[in-house]
């Protein structure tokens, strides 16, 4: 399953209005091999896609990467996210006033084997899914 990781952090409130950030960190190659006597498979799987459903009947983004993680380090305004999703509302009126997020990982991968055969393996998913708060706030200008 994906490990994902936000900005705002979890178990914190998000913004009505600004990119709420989301990345992999577990996004990586995966190689493993099998045999049998002389017999051997080996099936390489990559990440291809990060969709991201951020619930509450809003539409999903897909992102062609892990996204890129936040850096407290630095001023927001230098950082730009690769996959975040904006949310248009708050989750107030929703059960115990979250967005129900889920990020999926699309899984591409080939199989080789010890007799010359191989090929694309179909497309897999693995998803997670997490509570997001989101709030409103009104600023004043003065």
């Amino acid at each position: 399953a994906p490990v994902v990781r936000t900005a705002p952090p979890r178990r914190t409130q998000g913004l009505v209005g600004l990119p709420h950030w989301f990345w992999v960190t577990n996004w990586r190659t995966l190689t493993d091999r099998a045999q049998a006597g002389s017999s051997w498979i080996e099936i390489v799987a990559r990440p291809q896609s990060m969709v991201i459903d951020p619930g509450g009947g809003q539409p999903t983004v897909r992102c062609s990467g892990p996204g890129n993680p936040y850096d407290p380090a630095r001023s927001a305004e230098s950082q730009r996210p690769e996959c975040s999703y904006t949310f248009a509302r708050s989750s107030f009126g929703l059960p115990e006033r979250v967005f129900r997020a889920r990020v999926t990982v699309v899984w591409g991968g080939t199989w080789t084997g010890s007799g010359g055969a191989g090929g694309q393996l179909p497309p897999l998913s693995r998803s997670v899914t997490f509570p997001i708060r989101v709030v409103e706030a009104q600023g004043l200008y003065g």
